[in-house]
């Protein structure tokens, strides 16, 4: 699965970021396994062993982790030593190899849909030491692959397994983020209920540069999610970008008040980053929908689809991936079977805590169970939900030449 989480004060989402990718849509049976059996090849599969330390042949090479852990949505400098054991330093231990050239890859290897992140790797002041900049857009299993080549031209690999925690403790300084996203001349006087010509910007907050250059995931370069902030109004859009690096979109917003604006990117060699900023609305009517959160799984209509929110854990867990199924049924209580992939993929989730500072966007996994039972009208995506308190799942499917979007709140506690 993909998920992306982003947050401001802590971890997307998405994402991932908390920001899972395509199935078929043709119409066929398969036999569903119980959600019992499922969900619990579900949270095998999310188990990751942790490994900082390897050895190949007389040499060790071993990932120095904080001893406070690795923590997302902050960039990281960490470090990692090679060594030599047939030779002895004093104060070291093994005698630290200088000089050595090293590559790298990061993945999530529980969500293949992820864009890979190509990390800086420098060395350090002292011999055998090595920096790597590691970013992480959500909590989990991650894995670093390192192709290492020695003074005298040998090469070998070296894979570490490290889990990532979703958010840094509240006394505990926070790293800072390596891109934000600008709002660039929004109108003071914005009205709702007329076409604002929306323009942002993703920047490298080291040296304040526009950031132009970005990959494709799931068919587009920037995914745009903008909630309000009672978030009972919700829009999935996708801007263009002029040369500058300017990205821009026409939209009108329903109702005066504030906007949380998020920006699912992943810059060019790095992790997919959920970035979230905002927007006021100055004049207009109030919003015409209900703006209180009131738990609900469903069902709820759309369109001639009926949605329900299955959760297969009984106590959805704090900080740990879980599986969140959308069933997707007609009025007459028939599965729906002729949805198609929007933007490579099945279906999208996005789950905004009830803060706004915390964001999922997920999408349904690609192995052949899921697929299967996507078929059937059963979407099972992977959520995370890394603190207390009340979302908003927003679901999205592309049905008969329309986007559904179907809410559901979910209570965590």
């Amino acid at each position: 699965m993909n998920l992306t989480i982003a947050a401001i004060s802590a971890v997307s989402a998405l994402g991932a970021s908390l920001i899972v990718s395509a199935c078929s849509a043709t119409i066929a049976e398969a036999p569903r396994p119980s959600d019992a059996t499922s969900a619990q090849h579900q949270h095998e599969s999310m188990q990751e062993t942790v490994v900082t330390k390897i050895k190949h042949g007389k040499y060790e090479v071993e990932l120095l982790v904080p001893e406070e852990g690795i923590f997302a949505g902050e960039e990281m400098d960490l470090e990692f030593r090679v060594t030599d054991s047939t030779q002895k330093d004093p104060v070291e231990g093994n005698l630290g190899i200088a000089n050595v050239e090293a590559k790298g890859v990061v993945t999530m290897p529980a969500m293949p849909g992820m864009p890979s992140q190509i990390p800086d790797i420098h060395r350090e002041g002292i011999p055998g030491y090595y920096g790597i900049v590691l970013y992480f857009p959500h909590g989990g299993g991650y894995q670093i692959d390192l192709q290492l080549t020695l003074p005298d031209g040998e090469k070998f690999p070296a894979v570490f397994k490290v889990e990532v925690q979703d958010e840094r403790p509240a006394d505990m300084a926070m790293g800072k983020k390596p891109y934000a996203l600008s709002i660039v001349d929004f109108p003071k006087n914005a009205k709702a209920g007329e076409s604002i010509n929306l323009k942002l910007q993703v920047k490298d907050t080291k040296t304040g540069k526009v950031q132009s250059d970005f990959q494709i995931v799931h068919e587009m370069k920037f995914h745009l999610l903008i909630a309000s902030e009672d978030l009972g109004w919700f829009v999935h859009e996708h801007p263009k970008m002029a040369n500058d690096g300017t990205w821009s979109i026409p939209l009108t917003f329903p109702a005066s008040g504030k906007y949380f604006v998020y920006g699912d990117v992943a810059p060019a060699g790095k992790s997919s980053q959920l970035l979230i900023s905002e927007v006021n609305v100055a004049n207009g009517p109030k919003p015409n929908w209900n703006t209180s959160l009131v738990p609900t799984l469903g069902p709820t209509s759309v369109h001639g689809i009926v949605a329900t929110l299955n959760p297969l854990d009984k106590e959805i867990p704090i900080g740990k991936n879980t599986v969140l199924e959308v069933q997707l049924r007609s009025p007459d209580g028939k599965p729906v079977l002729d949805t198609v992939p929007w933007l490579g993929a099945a279906g999208h989730m996005m789950i905004i805590h009830e803060g706004g500072q915390t964001v999922v966007h997920s999408h349904p996994k690609e192995d052949p169970e899921t697929v299967a039972m996507a078929k059937q009208g059963n979407f099972r995506f992977m959520g995370r939900f890394p603190k207390p308190g009340l979302y908003k799942a927003y679901a999205q499917f592309s049905h008969q030449g329309e986007i559904k979007t179907f809410g559901f709140v979910l209570d965590i506690k």
